[in-house]
């Protein structure tokens, strides 16, 4: 039997998830969230986040810099804590290697892990390094939120509207643009993207049902968002946050930008649901409404256009 044949990465992932078993009441959730939930004091949760790049699967030397792929490490499970409506505290990174590797590269690497620490006040505490084929780069990520603030995929709402942040598609675009070799404004959003987690904490200040950063593409996170509350959605295709760099760069390979923002991914940005009466409070911010969560025997679907749904990137599809 094959992962395709049990549904990719997300039945990968759920069958892995029904065989572990926890062994501690101080977890709060396990697999199935963007960081895992343990307790820590009276007002606090403590989150813990691991994420991992691998040369060739996630980044390229041919397109990236090594200090652009350290940044991407670090920015990737900031990302991860700001969906959870935390903040960032430590990191212990791993890296594989390869035996004949430049010293310049590994140098790279490390300016690019520390440039985003400075930036977050992140304590990179350790690791490990082992020999591999391919640059891997697996970081570990604790940060803390408070009760109050804790966002989670599994709180959305039958008449919740959906949210969306910035600007999607265009890491998608940037990364095909870098493979056909043509310039445009969206490789920097490939090859440097950037978490929201400032916009992160005014969200779950204001109060949110749910939220997911788009590490897949918007139509994968709307999904996990669906199955984790138990609902359905509605979304309005022309409703989603596309930048008129992405469009103009979509042009270029001919091809529709929507479908980048709909099944590609790292853009990074916030997908989140609230209640109708949060909505004048939240248009002062940089997010749009994208459609509206219905009951879950409604299914998920796209409107505009009649289009089904695909799935987001998937690893091993």
């Amino acid at each position: 039997m094959k992962i395709k044949s049990i549904g990719g990465e997300f039945g990968l992932i759920c069958r892995i998830k029904n065989k572990v078993k926890l062994y501690s009441k101080d977890v709060i959730a396990g697999v199935g969230d963007d960081a895992a939930i343990l307790k820590h004091g009276k007002n606090h949760y403590l989150l813990f986040k691991t994420g991992m790049l691998v040369e060739n699967v996630h980044f390229s030397l041919k397109y990236s810099t090594s200090k652009q792929i350290g940044m991407k490490a670090i920015e990737k499970n900031v990302s991860d804590i700001a969906a959870m409506g935390g903040l960032p505290k430590y990191t212990v990174v791993s890296l594989g290697l390869p035996k004949n590797i430049e010293i310049d590269v590994i140098d790279g690497v490390i300016d690019g892990i520390n440039k985003k620490c400075r930036q977050y006040r992140i304590n990179s505490v350790g690791g490990d390094i082992s020999s591999s084929k391919e640059i891997m780069i697996s970081v570990a990520m604790l940060g803390f939120v408070e009760k109050k603030y804790l966002a989670l995929r599994s709180g959305a709402k039958a008449d919740d509207l959906i949210f969306c942040s910035g600007d999607t598609g265009s890491s998608g675009v940037g990364l095909e643009l870098l493979k056909q070799n043509v310039k445009g404004k969206s490789i920097k959003k490939h090859l440097e993207p950037q978490s929201r987690l400032d916009l992160a904490r005014k969200l779950v200040k204001i109060g949110i049902n749910s939220m997911i950063d788009v590490s897949d593409g918007v139509a994968s996170e709307i999904r996990h968002i669906c199955n984790e509350s138990k609902v359905g959605a509605v979304i309005y295709a022309d409703k989603i946050p596309i930048s008129q760099n992405t469009i103009q760069d979509a042009k270029k390979l001919s091809k529709n930008p929507l479908d980048f923002a709909l099944y590609g991914g790292e853009d990074f940005e916030l997908i989140f649901t609230a209640n109708k009466n949060k909505l004048k409070q939240l248009k002062k911010h940089d997010v749009k409404v994208i459609g509206e969560i219905v009951d879950k025997k409604d299914g998920v679907k796209l409107v505009n256009d009649g289009r089904k749904l695909k799935s987001g990137f998937e690893h091993f599809n």
